[in-house]
């Protein structure tokens, strides 16, 4: 992990004492030393991360579960962020942190919580790539399809991720999970005023039987869950990826979720995180900006990933799925944002940052109903032919 992804907190809410015993008992770090300063990241919504640095200047990355109760049962798993990095670091070569301790004893700092390894390099916090010159830009795009396709090759099996996630009927059963979560949230009430969140969005339930109804079939591997480039270090001076950060969404899966979501920049401008209020209009990623921003064309880089894969997942379904991939994509980043004003409101935000999020959950699903709107409208006129 990197300094660059966020400026840190003041806040010092860690047992740094009983870490470092927990950690030196344990031999998880050879050579440590004590003292340890642990330094409260600033970024992120979900499991609270820091710095944690020994009296030698060796610096680790801390995450851990949050505080309090917890809203929904399958989030701020640690245990799972933990073996994937586990798995994935068995595989030569591929960009992850090193993984040193994995605590499920809440007793030591308050929550659940392992240690990795810091990798210093860049995290590219401004979706629009504005630190990086054009040509940077470009390669920096390959190397980041290129790693997500690489992650999608590796047998999950192979490398002792067997039973972590389900390989068949992956959006179905993401349906109903985030039906169900979507309904857990829509009841937490505020802290200040008693009243409870309500529905992420009118048509909600609509635009999940819809998917539910044109599901796209099955494919499965590892999948990131939230593969974007400020989850990901770059180099320190190369534009390539040397490390995969954030799997606390990650499971088996279909490649179409992780693959559309990698290149939502190209196709979805309503919801850009970090940048509610940019102008569309000079975004790099438009077709007309992509030359002189140094972007590739979104299909160069499809292109890319499917002679790595060894599969096109544009051509699947005859199309419909990526369609429907993309739908569910909006519904998933709504439900997600409309999770983190749920914790915001009971108090329970891991980040001061929160309010930024709120309004994209209604831009992600009126996106969403938008497109099942305009894909029905299509199969009902075809079908008046």
């Amino acid at each position: 992990m990197s300094s660059t992804k966020s400026q840190t907190s003041g806040r010092h809410d860690l047992d740094d004492r009983a870490l470092g015993d927990y950690l030196l008992n344990t031999n998880a770090i050879p050579g440590l030393k004590l003292p340890l300063l642990s330094t409260k990241i600033g970024y992120g919504q979900s499991n609270p991360t820091y710095f944690v640095d020994d009296a030698a200047g060796l610096r680790f990355v801390l995450r851990k579960k949050p505080s309090g109760q917890i809203i929904s049962p399958v989030a701020h798993q640690v245990d799972r962020e933990f073996r994937v990095l586990k798995a994935l670091g068995s595989v030569e070569g591929f960009p992850v942190p090193k993984v040193f301790a994995l605590c499920m004893d809440s007793s030591v700092i308050g929550t659940a919580f392992y240690v990795m390894e810091f990798v210093k390099g860049r995290i590219i916090t401004d979706p629009d790539l504005g630190d990086l010159s054009p040509s940077e830009r470009r390669q920096a795009w390959f190397s980041l399809i290129e790693t997500l396709a690489w992650l999608h090759s590796i047998d999950p099996d192979a490398v002792g991720l067997e039973g972590y996630g389900k390989k068949t009927d992956f959006y179905a059963r993401h349906c109903n999970t985030f039906s169900r979560i979507e309904a857990q949230q829509a009841k937490v009430k505020d802290v200040k005023t008693g009243q409870e969140l309500g529905r992420a969005h009118e048509h909600y339930d609509e635009i999940m039987g819809y998917v539910r109804s044109n599901l796209p079939g099955n494919r499965y591997a590892i999948v990131h869950g939230d593969f974007k480039f400020d989850n990901v270090v770059l180099h320190p001076t190369e534009p390539r990826v040397i490390a995969i950060l954030d799997w606390e969404l990650s499971t088996i899966g279909h490649p179409l979720m992780d693959t559309v979501y990698v290149v939502s920049p190209f196709w979805n401008q309503d919801t850009k995180l970090g940048h509610p209020s940019a102008a569309s209009q000079k975004s790099p990623y438009l077709s007309e900006n992509r030359a002189s921003s140094g972007m590739p064309d979104p299909d160069e880089l499809l292109d890319r990933y499917a002679s790595i894969i060894g599969f096109d997942l544009r051509k699947d379904g005859g199309g419909k799925d990526w369609d429907v991939a993309k739908i569910f994509h909006h519904v998933r980043g709504g439900t997600i944002t409309h999770g983190i004003q749920a914790r915001t409101i009971s108090g329970q935000a891991s980040s001061e940052f929160s309010h930024i999020y709120f309004e994209n959950t209604r831009k992600s699903l009126d996106a969403a109903f938008a497109k099942v709107k305009a894909l029905t409208h299509l199969k009902t006129g075809k079908s008046k032919l």
